[in-house]
C-alpha cells in the first residue's frame, strides 16, 4: 500500500482507491491494460497530482529509482499520454519466420469487413470463409482487429466483465454462494437481531512491530496489528478479535471466534471488499449459507454502524494507553472492551441501555424496543434537517444588509466611504458578520 507520512505514525490509502482516481485522471477512455501498466499509471498519478510532477520526491515515496520513473514518465509524455504505451515490452521472438500467419489479402479483408459492418469477431471468421475462401479463426481475426484498433475499449471491457461473471455464475451453480454486490436494503438494518452484521477491520499500532530500517523492504504488516469488528445492525451488540496479519484465513478464524459470542444466529453480513474478506471468508459464509453483502469501493457509509463504533473503540479504549504495546497485552485489553461496549456502555440510538439490555428487551417486550428505534429514527430526521439549514441566511433583515453592502461596494467611490463604513456596522449589528478581535472595524472590503 501506499504510504503518507504523518506527525503520529503512517496513514495509509486504500490500493484500490487509488487506482480507480489514477485511472480516471489518466485513463479516462478505459483502454484495457495490464497489471503492470496500472501499476506505472499509478506511479505517474502520484507523481503529477501528490508530488507536483518532483521525480526525485515521487521516487522516494514509492520506491523505485528516479531514473526509472524519469524513463517511463518520458514515454508517456512522448506519446501524447497515451496509458497503452506504459505497457510492457513484448516477451514475444523476435525471428517469427517460421510462425504461420495470415495473408495480407486476409488481414485487409477482416479490416474491410469491420469497417463495413462492424460484426464481431466470429461473424467476421464465418463470412471470410463463406465469401471470399479465406481461413481465419476468431480469435486470429481479433487479434487482428485490436493490432489496427478496431475494437472500443469500453466496450472490450464490458465484454470481459461480462464473460468473468458467466464464468462466476457457472461456478456457483455447482457451489452456491449467497453473495450480493450491493449495499444491503434499509428495511434489514432494524428488523430484529442477527437480520444484518456489519463487520469491517482497523489497524491498530503494536509496539512489537517497528518501522523498519531504509535498506530494508518495506512492507504494511511492519506496523500494525488488526482487528476485526462484527457489529448487529439493530442491537448493537458487538464483537472484536485481533490479529496479527490482514489475510482471509485470519479473517475467518476471527469471525468464527466472534459469531460464538453472539446470542442469536446470523442471516447477512455486510463487508467491504477487502481482500481479508475475500476466499476463504467466502467460503465459510457460503458454507453456512449467510447472505454476503459487499460495500462499494471507498464508500464507508455502506457499512456506517460498524465504521462509527471504530471511532468509539478510538475515543474511549484505544487512545487510553492501549496503542504502541505488545500483541498479547491488547488482545486480552480488547476482550475487557468488548464487555464494557455490550454490558456497561449505554448507547444514545437504543435509548441509553446497553446493547445486551436492549436485546433482552427486544425479547420480553418487542413493541418497546422498536418504539425506541423509532424514536431515534425521528431524532436523526430532526437533526439531518437541522445540519442542512444551520448554514443558510433565513433573516429577512440580514439579506437586505447584504444587498445594501454589495452594492454600495461594487459602485464604491469617494463620497460614499461614510456610507460603507456604516454598511458594515450594520452587517455586525444584524449579527451576519463578527468585528475582528483585533480591529473594531470587520475586515470586509
Amino acid at each position: 500500500m501506499w504510504k503518507k507520512k504523518l506527525k503520529y505514525g503512517i496513514n495509509f490509502n486504500s490500493i484500490q482507491s487509488m487506482q480507480i482516481k489514477a485511472e480516471n485522471v489518466l485513463n479516462p477512455f478505459r483502454h484495457h491494460l495490464s497489471n503492470v501498466a496500472k501499476k506505472r499509471i499509478k506511479w505517474l498519478y502520484i507523481l503529477y497530482y501528490e508530488c507536483d510532477s518532483n521525480v526525485q520526491k515521487t521516487a522516494n515515496k514509492i520506491g523505485i529509482s528516479r531514473q526509472w520513473l524519469s524513463f517511463f514518465k518520458k514515454v508517456f509524455e512522448n506519446n501524447n499520454r497515451n496509458p497503452r504505451s506504459l505497457e510492457p515490452k513484448s516477451t514475444a521472438p523476435n525471428n517469427t519466420t517460421n510462425r504461420q500467419k495470415i495473408s495480407k489479402e486476409t488481414e485487409n479483408k477482416i479490416i474491410e469487413i469491420r469497417d463495413k459492418y462492424s460484426w464481431g469477431k466470429n461473424s467476421i471468421s464465418v463470412v471470410l470463409l463463406r465469401d471470399f475462401n479465406l481461413k481465419a479463426g476468431p480469435t486470429t481475426v481479433n487479434r487482428y482487429l485490436h493490432k489496427h484498433q478496431k475494437i472500443d475499449p469500453k466496450i472490450s471491457e464490458r465484454n470481459k466483465k461480462a464473460w468473468a461473471g458467466k464464468k462466476l455464475r457457472e461456478t456457483l451453480e455447482k457451489n452456491p454462494s449467497l453473495l450480493v454486490k450491493y449495499r444491503p436494503p434499509t428495511e434489514i438494518k432494524d428488523y430484529e437481531p442477527g437480520a444484518l452484521m456489519e463487520k469491517d477491520m482497523k489497524f491498530i499500532p503494536t509496539k512489537d512491530k517497528s518501522p523498519l530500517k531504509s535498506d530494508e523492504k518495506y512492507h504494511i504488516q511492519n506496523y500494525f496489528n488488526y482487528q476485526h469488528s462484527m457489529i448487529d445492525s439493530f442491537t448493537r451488540i458487538k464483537t472484536v478479535e485481533l490479529v496479527q496479519t490482514p489475510d482471509s484465513q485470519n479473517a475467518t478464524e476471527a469471525y468464527k471466534a466472534m459469531k460464538t459470542r453472539l446470542p442469536f444466529k446470523i442471516a447477512c453480513i455486510n463487508t467491504d471488499n477487502g481482500g481479508e474478506n475475500g476466499k476463504n471468508f467466502k467460503e465459510e459464509l457460503a458454507k453456512e449459507g449467510v447472505v454476503h453483502f459487499w460495500s462499494k469501493t471507498s464508500t464507508p457509509t455502506d457499512n456506517p454502524r460498524v465504521e462509527r463504533s471504530h471511532l468509539t473503540d478510538d475515543r474511549d479504549f484505544w487512545r487510553h494507553g492501549h496503542n504502541y504495546r505488545p500483541y498479547e497485552e491488547q488482545k486480552k485489553d480488547l476482550k475487557k472492551w468488548e464487555h464494557i461496549y455490550n454490558w456497561i456502555r449505554p448507547h444514545q440510538a437504543l435509548g441509553y441501555l446497553t446493547p445486551i439490555k436492549f436485546y433482552e428487551l427486544w425479547k420480553k417486550d418487542p413493541q418497546k424496543a422498536y418504539a425506541i428505534k423509532d424514536e431515534y429514527k425521528i431524532y436523526l430526521l430532526k437533526q439531518r434537517k437541522r445540519l442542512a439549514t444551520s448554514r443558510k441566511i433565513k433573516e429577512k433583515k440580514q439579506i437586505e444588509t447584504l444587498m445594501q453592502f454589495i452594492s454600495i461596494k461594487l459602485n464604491q467611490n469617494g463620497k460614499q466611504e461614510i456610507n460603507l463604513a456604516q454598511c458594515k456596522s450594520n452587517l455586525i449589528e444584524c449579527k451576519l458578520c463578527h468585528a475582528n478581535s483585533n480591529d473594531e472595524d470587520i475586515n470586509v472590503s
